[in-house]
């Protein structure tokens, strides 16, 4: 007897961010990688004593940021820009990315977690 079980679907929780709460943060790119299951999004911060940190960001999949207007070159290492996001709840820097606003102008997102 041969069983054949139904596909898997994976699901990332958005548990580990605050969906209340939207902030801004603006830094320069360090990686964008445009992949799934989560486009990823490395920024670093310069606080204002002068101190320099990587933020991690999370995104959606490909398809929902695309569906926002992103693409695989809207960031690229070198880039300064600003990153609208739902924090962390452990408080670290980063968080889901719902937009970013590159140094002219233009404006990708928002997407929305699903």
């Amino acid at each position: 007897m041969l069983w054949h079980a139904p596909p898997a679907s994976a699901h990332h929780s958005f548990a580990a961010y605050d969906r209340s709460i939207s902030r801004t943060v603006e830094g320069v790119v360090k990686d964008y990688d445009w992949a799934n299951p989560h486009v990823k999004l490395t920024l670093v911060v310069r606080s204002s004593d002068g101190a320099t940190t990587d933020w991690t960001f999370e995104g959606g999949s490909i398809a929902s940021l695309v569906s926002a207007g992103f693409n695989r070159v809207s960031a690229a290492p070198g880039d300064r820009i600003t990153v609208s996001y739902h924090p962390k709840r452990s408080g670290a820097g980063g968080g889901f990315f719902l937009s970013i606003a590159n140094a002219n102008g233009r404006t990708y997102g928002p997407i929305l977690a699903r």
